[in-house]
């Protein structure tokens, strides 16, 4: 893992197209030990969204309903465990579609750092994106970090679920598959167009805890349609390959 605070990373945005996410990593945002970083597995997931398809997911948010006044945004695209803010961020201006990032309370901060750099960027494509916390433990609501959203109320699952989940390099401990699951069931939106779509560095420790993850949410009512495994550059430290996956309701 390098530092990337201050850097702008290329992502391909088409075969031919790239865009520039300025990166920002504060260095108070800690959390369990860990400071806020930029990982491989969401450099490598953001350059993968344009060939993966969410196309029936995007053609049911293309009529976006304006947003009430002091009520939570009904973003199409819900990212967990969002850290700097890479894969969200490509995805919105990618998709030009809103969305909402969401990561630990004592990271947040450092998320909503990374999307006001990019405003510029977001304003190009017309998309919105705000920051939140999302506890996985009990994923009932979502709380709205506030220099990003002003006093939104909370958001629940009852009141909108999100037809793209995406999340990155979430999965390093043999607790993360039963939570992940029961963040996914409560949040993503039912029918087969949703997509939740994952990516994770295949870590020889973590080889077990992703096949865990594989057979819940498969049990749970959850199947493969994509998945693709490539390498990253020496740049990112990590010998080990990287895979990514999409994930849709079986019925």
């Amino acid at each position: 893992m390098t530092d990337r605070h201050g850097q702008t990373l290329e992502v391909s945005i088409s075969d031919t197209e790239q865009i520039g996410i300025s990166i920002l990593e504060p260095k108070d945002s800690i959390s369990d030990n860990l400071a806020l970083a930029t990982w491989g597995a969401s450099f490598i997931l953001a350059n993968q969204l344009y060939k993966i398809d969410v196309s029936e997911a995007l053609k049911i948010t293309q009529n976006r309903q304006p947003r009430q006044p002091g009520k939570p945004p009904c973003s199409p695209i819900l990212e967990l465990g969002a850290g700097t803010a890479l894969v969200g961020l490509t995805a919105a201006i990618l998709w030009k579609r809103d969305a909402i990032l969401t990561d630990l309370p004592n990271i947040v901060h450092g998320t909503a750092a990374t999307v006001g750099a990019n405003a510029h960027a977001l304003a190009a494509a017309g998309a919105k994106i705000h920051c939140g916390s999302l506890d996985w433990i009990s994923p009932s609501s979502l709380s709205f970090h506030a220099p990003s959203a002003g006093k939104l109320p909370d958001l629940t699952p009852g009141a909108h679920k999100f037809p793209i989940i995406l999340a990155a390099d979430v999965v390093y401990d043999e607790e993360h598959p039963d939570l992940l699951l029961q963040t996914v069931r409560a949040w993503l939106a039912p029918g087969r167009t949703s997509r939740f779509v994952l990516a994770y560095v295949l870590r020889h420790a973590y080889l077990d805890v992703i096949r865990d993850l594989w057979a819940k949410f498969e049990e749970a009512g959850l199947e493969c349609v994509e998945e693709g495994q490539t390498t990253g550059d020496a740049s990112w430290d990590e010998m080990a390959p990287y895979e990514w996956c999409s994930w849709r309701w079986k019925s």
